[in-house]
């Protein structure tokens, strides 16, 4: 059996099996390790998969936005856009939060906004008595993608031009000159670089304080007529997600947090009666909508809402990208293509440009205490 590679991706969630892909397809020999089974961990199990290119943070934009950044778009990117279900993605809010979200629109994608003074034109008009007020975006790009297809397509890529592993844990990294070893059950690989790409529990040591596991609450309830898109409330602080023309998926607010995944509480809490609560406020009332099951995920996150994507300290061979805050898949795509082009950089002995720095200084690891490595 193959035990050397240049890169050993660890974490087959949407993050890890994009950057595996985006690292194979660039020349390099990957493996990609699974400690279960592709995408049934973490965030991944249960994102509903909204695409969407707006985002109020300017600093994450290089990473929310559609398309490929150095123009060319790749294996990663082709997936996303032919799974993508261009359904639209509305967003209701102030005046003032829309213009924010317009300022993250270039020239090539403002023939795709439209931005209305009310919700007149969403669903004809069904939501304009409980939103009086709020302004509407439509997004007509955005949609959904099933998030455990893209990542087991991802996933078979891998498998058919370099090697993954899956139902195989990793015990522990341990880093040496110039190399790492992965020790897994009775495997020991080794790698000149390792990314860690396991979300809020993984095996590689993070800086200190930055990446926490939190809970992911989401309520599915019946109704007579689902959103006919995605919708992003702002008002109501949740999103929903129409999964069928009578069943919505909506976001809870009532989270849990810990250090690591196995310290969290799972119970539900609450979260039902909370949902509920919010979406009575869009016009789903007890007599119309029927509380199907509520189920809580995790993901991992960070205090600033910013991912940690990089060396783990100067001088390491191991890479993080983890802290995606339950929206990574979304933004998978370019951390993927960037890493791609890191990495090779770095096998092949090409610094990256001042232009590329400067994407990536955000997400470095070292804006948190450096990791302490053994």
């Amino acid at each position: 059996m193959k035990t050397s590679f240049d890169v050993i991706v660890i974490g087959a969630g949407i993050m890890g099996a994009s950057i595996a892909a985006a690292l194979v397809e660039s020349g390099l020999d990957v493996a990609l390790m699974e400690k279960g089974i592709a995408g049934a961990q973490g965030a991944t199990r249960d994102t509903g998969g909204i695409v969407r290119g707006l985002e109020l943070d300017a600093t994450l934009r290089p990473l929310t936005r559609r398309g490929s950044l150095y123009g060319n778009p790749g294996i990663v990117h082709g997936l996303y856009e032919s799974a993508l279900n261009r359904s639209g993605v509305a967003y209701i809010a102030s005046a003032e939060v829309c213009g924010q979200y317009l300022e993250a629109v270039d020239s090539d994608g403002c023939e795709s906004i439209e931005l209305h003074a009310s919700v007149d034109a969403l669903d004809n008009g069904r939501f304009s008595p409980f939103c009086v007020g709020e302004c509407l975006l439509i997004e007509r790009n955005g949609g959904t993608v099933d998030a455990r297809v893209a990542v087991s397509n991802l996933c078979r890529y891998v498998s058919e031009k370099a090697t993954y592993l899956d139902h195989l844990a990793v015990d522990r990294c341990v880093e040496l000159d110039g190399y790492v070893q992965v020790h897994a059950g009775k495997l020991c690989l080794e790698a000149t670089w390792v990314v860690d790409a396991c979300g809020a529990s993984g095996p590689m040591p993070r800086p200190h304080n930055a990446v926490h596991a939190r809970t992911i609450p989401f309520t599915r309830f019946g109704c007579d007529q689902a959103p006919s898109m995605p919708i992003i409330t702002h008002h109501l602080n949740t999103y929903l997600l129409p999964l069928g023309r009578n069943l919505v998926q909506v976001g809870g607010q009532r989270r849990q947090r810990a250090e690591h995944a196995d310290q969290l509480n799972m119970a539900p809490l609450d979260n039902e009666q909370d949902v509920m609560d919010r979406v009575s406020r869009l016009g789903y009332d007890r007599h119309h909508s029927l509380p199907v099951v509520t189920q809580v995920g995790w993901d991992a996150y960070t205090e600033d809402g910013r991912p940690v994507i990089g060396r783990s300290s100067a001088k390491s061979h191991l890479f993080l990208a983890t802290g995606f805050c339950g929206i990574g898949f979304k933004m998978a795509p370019n951390v993927a293509e960037l890493l791609a082009l890191e990495l090779g950089g770095l096998m092949s002995g090409v610094s990256m440009d001042e232009a590329y720095r400067s994407v990536m200084e955000a997400f470095r690891p070292s804006r948190f205490a450096e990791v302490a490595l053994s």
